[in-house]
């Protein structure tokens, strides 16, 4: 049917024909559309022909259209909201036909213009999937005609298989452009991946080949520019082609959460040499993930290298230490410096720690105790000081080497371990023992003259009973003989017991307790000292508790203490004026489960600065080697006491000693 007569219409199978063609050849959507549009118009002589497509995966939404009269196919397809044929359409899937005799909308750009004509809405479908809308305005008479529908619903079936076709083969481009910007993705971290492994690799080499690799990596290799720059270390990587052009991509280098530095990227493009190149999203992901994956590699490699520098010094620290470090952890030595082992022995990965190493045989409860609570991990810091009896001297007796051991919880690879620090204490030990025994040599030089006394008395007395002796031998009396015999023997019994004090006093022994009054080695240390004491002009306050408890003690250790802080007093108060020396001592029992000496002076006390390091070893404020009141707290300690200075009721200092009366385990004195 001719639409108008005295134009050429072309039929519908070659214009079917020319379409189908034109749908085959052409492969850009916009010149498709056109070019389609003006066919059906111009081979078919229809009043307007317009083509919409709808958004679909890689191809956009598109209206192109013709016509001899004012359509206005844009506000009528692209504006929202659509006319309501237009969404019928789209929702059902079939044809609409649209008479204009009447308009039957009120809001389309079409019905109030064309009077006469009708507009056939026809769906842009391929394999049920809605691709758009082919919009054809003709005359009203022809929309009856059944053959122009049917070729007009064909068309728009070629049609939509042509858009499938070409989503299709965008989807194809884009899939294939997506593997390829993958590919070199792949490529650069695997290339980047290799030169950070490399242990040897300096992090500014890493960096600078990060940098060199990145244009391999873009869409244009051969125009791409990087470079890296470090802020906080004032330090720049480049590609020798580098110039801060447009355009540009610019990604912050993040360590430890802060921005350090800043990686870009651009194409330079010189004037004259081609059109200004843009960056593909895919560029732009890629560039913001390498500018991540530096960041972490500067931060791990900084990081590396700051652990590199803690462990030697830590090496440093530990190997030139002059205590025994060790680390232990799953009840195993994974870590000792040169001392621990010149004192232990080499590495041991044996479960019983120090067991091993000879321990003494008195020690090895304690040692084994302390080990078994380390392990435990039951702990925060404990302490126990032991001897080792393995190893031989020259002569082929054993050496005894004393041990102190201070161990405390800490971490070691993110695990929890044990810190063992180990002091080889066999020389401080016998230094503390001669020092203690030339003070009780200085004691004993203090009391040299009463110790005289003692003895000359005496003496005197058996040489007076000898020539009364002598004089009644003559005689013959027996009974007087006997008396004076006997005076004899209480005479020399009593030089036995001052020379056996003496000497008792004297030796350099170890601890030997045995349960006693302790009102005995204080009264033993106020007869030593009472001749010294009475020629001094001081006088000496004593008021000893009576039925106390017996004490586990060391009587001539206690005895050593007595005498020590009883000269400390005297010597304090020597430039007193005589009638004001006084040295007050008395002896207690605390509830039944202390005994409690304490000895006073009325001398001038001590000050606060002495009284922070009085018990501190060779501190003194008077000649003399300062080792006294350390040794005696030592002492006191070691019998599980206390030995602690108070402010004297005679004005003076004041000291008093603690020692319980019950013990649960009595350790003898290392050394002392």
């Amino acid at each position: 049917m001719n639409l108008c007569r005295g134009k050429s219409q072309t039929s519908i199978p070659d214009t079917f024909k020319a379409i189908s063609r034109l749908l085959i050849k052409e492969s850009r959507l916009e010149p498709l559309l056109k070019n389609v549009a003006e066919r059906l118009k111009n081979a078919r002589l229809y009043d307007g022909v317009f083509i919409w497509t709808a958004e679909k995966a890689d191809i956009q939404e598109t209206a192109w259209g013709t016509s001899t009269g004012p359509l206005y196919a844009q506000g009528l397809f692209m504006t929202l909201p659509q006319p309501a044929c237009i969404r019928g359409v789209a929702t059902h899937g079939t044809p609409l036909t649209l008479i204009r005799d009447e308009p039957t909308c009120s809001s389309c750009p079409v019905c109030p213009i064309c009077p006469g004509w009708a507009s056939l809405v026809i769906p842009l479908l391929f394999k049920g999937e809605f691709y758009g809308i082919l919009f054809v305005t003709l005359p009203s008479e022809v929309i009856a005609v059944n053959t122009e529908v049917a070729f007009l619903v064909e068309v728009g079936e070629n049609i939509a298989a042509c858009l499938n076709r070409m989503n299709q083969e965008a989807l194809h481009r884009t899939t294939a452009t997506a593997l390829l910007k993958r590919s070199l993705e792949l490529e650069y971290f695997h290339n980047f991946a290799r030169i950070t492994e490399q242990p040897d690799t300096d992090l500014e080499t890493i960096l600078q080949r990060g940098v060199d690799l990145i244009p391999a990596s873009m869409d244009r290799p051969d125009l791409a520019a990087a470079a890296l720059v470090l802020n906080d270390t004032h330090q720049r990587f480049t590609t020798p082609n580098f110039t801060r052009d447009n355009p540009m991509v610019e990604n912050p280098i993040f360590v430890d959460g802060k921005a350090v530095g800043v990686l870009t990227v651009c194409y330079p493009s010189p004037a004259g040499q081609g059109p200004e190149l843009t960056f593909l999203k895919e560029e732009e992901k890629l560039l913001g993930s390498i500018s991540l994956r530096m960041g972490k590699i500067i931060e791990r490699k900084r990081g590396r290298i700051a652990l590199e520098r803690s462990e030697q010094r830590f090496r440093d620290l530990t190997n030139n230490a002059v205590t025994g470090i060790a680390i232990l952890q799953d009840q195993q030595i994974v870590f000792q410096n040169p001392e621990y082992t010149k004192i232990f022995g080499p590495l041991s990965h044996s479960p019983t720690l120090f067991l091993d190493a000879g321990v003494h045989p008195d020690d090895k409860k304690k040692t084994r105790l302390f080990h078994e609570t380390i392990t435990r991990y039951d702990f925060t810091t404990l302490c126990v000081d032991f001897r080792i009896a393995s190893l031989l001297s020259q002569d082929g007796t054993p050496k005894i080497t004393s041990v102190f051991c201070r161990a405390a919880m800490t971490e070691f690879r993110e695990k929890p371990a044990v810190l063992l620090n180990v002091m080889d204490m066999t020389k401080p030990r016998e230094l503390e023992n001669l020092l203690r025994i030339q003070d009780k040599m200085t004691s004993l030089g203090r009391v040299a003259a009463g110790i005289a006394h003692e003895i000359r008395n005496p003496l005197s007395g058996i040489n007076i009973y000898l020539k009364s002796l002598e004089k009644y031998a003559l005689e013959r009396n027996a009974e007087t003989e006997g008396k004076i015999i006997s005076k004899i023997q209480s005479a020399s019994n009593r030089i036995e017991s001052v020379i056996k004090r003496v000497m008792d006093f004297s030796k350099p022994g170890e601890l030997k307790p045995i349960s006693v009054d302790v009102n005995k080695p204080v009264q033993n240390a106020i007869d030593l000292a009472a001749v010294t004491l009475r020629k001094s002009g001081v006088k000496i306050e004593t008021d000893l508790g009576t039925a106390l408890p017996l004490c586990r003690l060391d009587s001539p250790m206690i005895e050593q203490v007595m005498l020590n802080l009883i000269t400390n007093a005297a010597e304090a108060m020597k430039t007193l004026a005589p009638g004001t020396k006084t040295i007050a001592i008395t002896t207690q029992c605390l509830d039944r489960q202390q005994v409690v000496i304490q000895v006073e002076d009325s001398g001038p006390g001590i000050s606060q600065i002495h009284r922070e390091r009085i018990f501190d070893p060779f501190y003194t404020t008077k000649n003399s080697s300062g080792i006294g009141l350390s040794i005696c707290q030592r002492i006191i300690n070691d019998h599980k006491g206390t030995l602690n200075l108070h402010k004297s009721r005679l004005g003076g200092a004041g000291f008093m000693i603690q020692i319980p009366v019950k013990q649960q385990e009595f350790k003898p004195a290392k050394g002392v």
